[in-house]
């Protein structure tokens, strides 16, 4: 038995790192689930689902530089919808997660969040979280 349950996110950059820990964890509360696990689903092909560090704030800079760097730009794409460089980026950070839940609080490590990825906003963006308590 588990819960599911969507989040909305609104996106506001094109690439965009957008932390959503706290809340997964609110949902992690209501849900009740003392000890299981987490998983998140992203069910969207420009965009993904990551766990990073959340102390230097430069990271989010360096890593959305980085995704740029090494998708380029659209000019050498022939995706119709000119956003291939979106899709190759969701395709290397992927749109699915598993995080332990132990004494009811996700099982990050002291430095982790769970971040949304953003790589053709801005855009509201559906996060499907299923909590499966141990038997």
């Amino acid at each position: 038995m588990g819960a599911l349950y969507t989040l909305y996110i609104q996106t506001e950059g094109h690439i965009q790192m957008q932390d959503i820990t706290a809340e997964v964890q609110r949902l992690a509360g209501e849900c009740g689930i003392a000890s299981g696990i987490c998983t998140l689903f992203l069910p969207h092909t420009t965009a993904g689902l990551l766990i990073s560090e959340n102390r230097d704030p430069y990271l989010a800079v360096d890593l959305t530089r980085a995704v740029h760097m090494l998708t380029g730009d659209e000019s050498g794409y022939h995706n119709l919808e000119g956003n291939f460089a979106a899709h190759l980026a969701s395709m290397l950070t992927g749109v699915s997660l598993t995080v332990p839940v132990e004494d009811g609080r996700l099982a990050l490590g002291s430095w982790q969040s769970i971040y949304l990825m953003e790589f053709d906003g801005s855009r509201k963006r559906k996060v499907r979280v299923k909590f499966m308590e141990d038997l």
